[in-house]
């Protein structure tokens, strides 16, 4: 809700390139700092997807552009998602080197999906619920 004091969301529009992953991971644990509970978790899935859309996605190529988006609504939940610029999206098996970032993904969020197409881009999301007490 825009003006809710619980809400904080953000933006960042980084350069596709594998360095610039380390930046999506900063301005995550920039922004959650005070704001969420396990910060360490919630960049670690912030690394997994800038990864992917570096890696995996046209926005890893020369002048491509990758952007990351956070909200937090507090003592609810983290919305981090990570829009690239397309490209084809294909379901591998791990090589033992690549293949794991989406498990990964899978196994901190408490939800995860995507939308787009190869053409205009793929949104890749993942929520985490505000632990249990």
């Amino acid at each position: 809700m825009p003006g809710d004091p619980l809400v904080t969301q953000a933006e960042c529009k980084l350069a596709g390139d594998r360095a610039q992953v380390q930046a999506a991971r900063q301005f995550v644990a920039d922004l959650l700092g005070g704001l969420w509970p396990d910060v360490d978790e919630a960049v670690l899935l912030t690394s997994e997807l800038a990864a992917n859309a570096v890696v995996h996605s046209t926005s890893g190529r020369p002048g491509g552009k990758f952007t990351v988006r956070a909200t937090v609504r507090q003592r609810d939940h983290l919305r981090v998602e990570v829009e690239d610029e397309g490209g084809p999206w294909t379901e591998t098996a791990s090589d033992g080197e690549h293949g794991h970032g989406l498990m990964i993904v899978s196994t901190i969020a408490s939800d995860w999906g995507r939308h787009g197409d190869p053409a205009t881009g793929w949104t890749v999301w993942a929520r985490i619920d505000w632990p249990s007490a």
